[in-house]
């Protein structure tokens, strides 16, 4: 499956794309970061929940990081003792149970960089973002119709174009799926950061 990725993304320069790709995947941070980018209803939750799924089911602590692109404020259950705090005026409030650490933070001008860098303080093997279409981080976008093509043109550290119409995407000079057949993509993405990337083995931190 890789194999074919470099070559149908070879057409992109004379040097093996997966090289140029891999020295644009280089970042800041101790993880790999993997962004799925589209318009809404292009399938960005469903291609992120089958990645994470398969990700973690191959030993990866996957994290995951959500832009709420609608306005207003991600969804919260009011009238828990956490939600009373952060109303009363708490910068950051959290909750702790058996299994489960929940955090929240009023911070209303937060960067991206500055939200990733809460997920430094965590053992993570790669971190997955779902929306922020200009950052510059390696991402696959999801195209529903033609008008969506021009995005193609306007983002940046292009791996992988899916669609649900692969007419739409069939003579893209990049590596494209299908995204009812996303799951036979899917060996191939892992192998691509894992390997290409050499940063992962089997889940572990080398």
């Amino acid at each position: 499956m890789v194999l074919v990725l470099e070559k149908r993304m070879g057409k992109l320069g004379d040097e093996p794309s997966f090289l140029i790709m891999r020295d644009k995947m280089q970042n800041k941070w101790d993880f790999p970061i993997f962004q799925i980018v589209g318009y809404k209803k292009s399938g960005k939750t469903t291609v992120m929940q089958e990645i994470i799924r398969y990700f973690s089911s191959m030993g990866l602590q996957v994290g995951t990081l959500k832009h709420h692109g609608h306005g207003g404020e991600p969804e919260q259950v009011k009238e828990t003792d956490s939600y009373k705090h952060l109303k009363s005026g708490a910068a950051i409030s959290s909750v702790k149970g058996k299994n489960q650490f929940q955090i929240t933070v009023n911070h209303a001008t937060a960067e991206l960089d500055e939200l990733i860098q809460f997920y430094t303080l965590l053992p993570l093997d790669i971190l997955l973002i779902e929306g922020y279409k200009r950052a510059e981080y390696p991402k696959i976008v999801l195209i529903r119709n033609k008008e969506d093509l021009q995005l193609l043109g306007n983002l940046s550290n292009i791996i992988a174009v899916g669609a649900r119409d692969t007419a739409l995407i069939k003579s893209l000079n990049y590596f494209t799926f299908q995204l009812e057949e996303l799951n036979n993509f899917l060996p191939g993405l892992m192998e691509y950061i894992t390997v290409k990337l050499e940063v992962f083995e089997k889940g572990t931190r080398k």
